[in-house]
Protein backbone atom coordinates (compact mmCIF):
# COMPACT_ATOMS: atom_id res chain seq x y z
CA UNK A 1 0.00 0.00 0.00
CA UNK A 2 3.16 2.54 1.05
CA UNK A 3 4.14 1.92 -3.01
CA UNK A 4 1.08 2.65 -4.27
CA UNK A 5 1.12 5.75 -2.15
CA UNK A 6 4.34 6.93 -3.54
CA UNK A 7 2.70 7.44 -6.57
CA UNK A 8 -0.11 10.24 -5.81
CA UNK A 9 2.55 12.79 -5.66
CA UNK A 10 3.81 12.76 -9.09
CA UNK A 11 0.56 11.52 -10.09
CA UNK A 12 -0.83 15.34 -8.84
CA UNK A 13 2.05 17.29 -10.19
CA UNK A 14 1.04 16.04 -13.06
CA UNK A 15 -2.52 17.17 -13.32
CA UNK A 16 -1.44 20.25 -11.62
CA UNK A 17 1.13 20.94 -14.65
CA UNK A 18 -2.15 20.64 -16.90
CA UNK A 19 -3.01 23.29 -14.79
CA UNK A 20 -0.20 25.17 -15.55
CA UNK A 21 -0.49 24.85 -19.67
CA UNK A 22 -4.14 25.58 -19.15
CA UNK A 23 -3.21 29.17 -17.81
CA UNK A 24 0.03 29.44 -20.56
CA UNK A 25 -2.25 29.24 -23.34
CA UNK A 26 -4.94 31.91 -22.07
CA UNK A 27 -2.14 33.75 -20.77
CA UNK A 28 -0.53 33.63 -24.78
CA UNK A 29 -4.13 34.53 -26.01
CA UNK A 30 -3.95 37.97 -23.73
CA UNK A 31 -0.60 38.70 -25.18
CA UNK A 32 -1.77 38.54 -28.59
CA UNK A 33 -4.72 40.09 -28.24
CA UNK A 34 -2.96 42.94 -26.13
CA UNK A 35 -0.49 43.13 -29.20
CA UNK A 36 -2.48 43.48 -31.91
CA UNK A 37 -2.29 39.78 -33.72
CA UNK A 38 -5.36 38.59 -31.84
CA UNK A 39 -8.98 40.01 -31.33
CA UNK A 40 -10.60 38.33 -28.20
CA UNK A 41 -13.86 39.80 -27.86
CA UNK A 42 -14.27 38.84 -24.54
CA UNK A 43 -10.66 39.47 -23.04
CA UNK A 44 -12.04 40.41 -19.81
CA UNK A 45 -13.13 36.55 -19.47
CA UNK A 46 -9.99 35.06 -20.70
CA UNK A 47 -8.20 37.41 -18.24
CA UNK A 48 -10.48 36.34 -15.41
CA UNK A 49 -10.02 32.72 -16.05
CA UNK A 50 -6.00 32.91 -16.47
CA UNK A 51 -5.82 34.50 -13.11
CA UNK A 52 -7.85 31.56 -11.04
CA UNK A 53 -6.02 28.97 -13.50
CA UNK A 54 -2.61 30.54 -11.92
CA UNK A 55 -3.53 31.05 -8.57
CA UNK A 56 -5.18 27.22 -8.44
CA UNK A 57 -1.93 26.14 -10.28
CA UNK A 58 0.22 28.29 -7.28
CA UNK A 59 -2.18 27.17 -4.42
CA UNK A 60 -1.81 23.01 -5.31
CA UNK A 61 1.51 23.38 -6.38
CA UNK A 62 2.29 24.31 -2.95
CA UNK A 63 0.00 21.29 -1.75
CA UNK A 64 2.39 19.42 -3.55
CA UNK A 65 5.43 20.33 -2.77
CA UNK A 66 4.64 19.52 1.28
CA UNK A 67 3.23 16.64 -0.14
CA UNK A 68 6.39 15.28 -1.54
CA UNK A 69 8.64 16.44 1.19
CA UNK A 70 5.66 14.73 3.37
CA UNK A 71 6.17 11.26 1.10
CA UNK A 72 9.65 10.78 1.30
CA UNK A 73 9.66 11.32 5.04
CA UNK A 74 7.09 9.41 5.86
CA UNK A 75 6.59 6.57 2.99
CA UNK A 76 9.83 6.30 1.84
CA UNK A 77 11.82 6.70 5.08
CA UNK A 78 14.27 8.81 2.78
CA UNK A 79 15.74 12.64 3.99
CA UNK A 80 14.03 14.73 1.10
CA UNK A 81 16.41 16.95 1.24
CA UNK A 82 19.26 14.87 -0.16
CA UNK A 83 18.42 14.64 -3.97
CA UNK A 84 18.71 16.79 -6.93
CA UNK A 85 14.69 16.43 -7.20
CA UNK A 86 14.57 18.09 -4.05
CA UNK A 87 16.94 20.95 -4.83
CA UNK A 88 15.70 21.69 -8.31
CA UNK A 89 11.70 21.00 -7.54
CA UNK A 90 12.44 23.77 -5.03
CA UNK A 91 13.82 25.98 -7.49
CA UNK A 92 10.71 25.49 -9.70
CA UNK A 93 8.49 26.27 -6.51
CA UNK A 94 10.45 29.56 -6.27
CA UNK A 95 10.45 30.50 -9.86
CA UNK A 96 6.47 29.78 -9.73
CA UNK A 97 5.90 31.86 -6.34
CA UNK A 98 7.89 34.69 -8.11
CA UNK A 99 5.36 34.04 -11.14
CA UNK A 100 2.33 34.86 -8.95
CA UNK A 101 4.03 37.60 -7.22
CA UNK A 102 4.31 39.48 -10.75
CA UNK A 103 0.94 38.23 -11.31
CA UNK A 104 -0.56 39.66 -8.58
CA UNK A 105 1.29 43.08 -8.73
CA UNK A 106 -0.21 43.11 -12.70
CA UNK A 107 -3.55 42.07 -11.19
CA UNK A 108 -3.35 44.96 -8.72
CA UNK A 109 -2.45 47.46 -11.83
CA UNK A 110 1.88 48.21 -10.59
CA UNK A 111 2.91 51.30 -12.60
CA UNK A 112 5.61 49.04 -13.91
CA UNK A 113 2.91 47.02 -16.02
CA UNK A 114 4.81 46.11 -18.95
CA UNK A 115 7.97 45.31 -16.97
CA UNK A 116 6.26 43.01 -14.90
CA UNK A 117 4.95 41.29 -18.24
CA UNK A 118 8.09 40.67 -19.16
CA UNK A 119 9.28 39.42 -16.02
CA UNK A 120 5.98 37.16 -15.63
CA UNK A 121 6.36 35.75 -19.35
CA UNK A 122 10.02 35.03 -18.40
CA UNK A 123 9.59 33.52 -15.31
CA UNK A 124 6.86 31.23 -16.35
CA UNK A 125 9.20 29.76 -19.13
CA UNK A 126 11.72 29.13 -16.99
CA UNK A 127 10.03 27.38 -14.35
CA UNK A 128 8.10 24.87 -17.02
CA UNK A 129 11.81 24.26 -18.00
CA UNK A 130 13.07 23.51 -14.70
CA UNK A 131 10.20 21.20 -13.70
CA UNK A 132 10.20 19.05 -16.76
CA UNK A 133 13.57 18.68 -15.56
CA UNK A 134 12.65 17.83 -12.21
CA UNK A 135 9.96 15.40 -13.46
CA UNK A 136 12.82 13.50 -14.87
CA UNK A 137 14.75 13.06 -11.93
CA UNK A 138 11.84 12.34 -9.63
CA UNK A 139 11.36 9.39 -11.74
CA UNK A 140 15.00 7.82 -10.44
CA UNK A 141 12.97 8.12 -6.38
CA UNK A 142 9.78 5.93 -7.40
CA UNK A 143 9.24 2.80 -5.86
Amino acid sequence: MTELLAYVHPVLQVLFLVIAFAALRLGLALKQHRLGQRALVQWQGVYKRHTQLGLCFILCLTGGYVLGLLSMSLLRQQAPFRSAHFFFGTMAFLVFLGVGATGWALKRGSKRAADLRDIHGFLVYLGLFVVLAVAVMGLTLLP
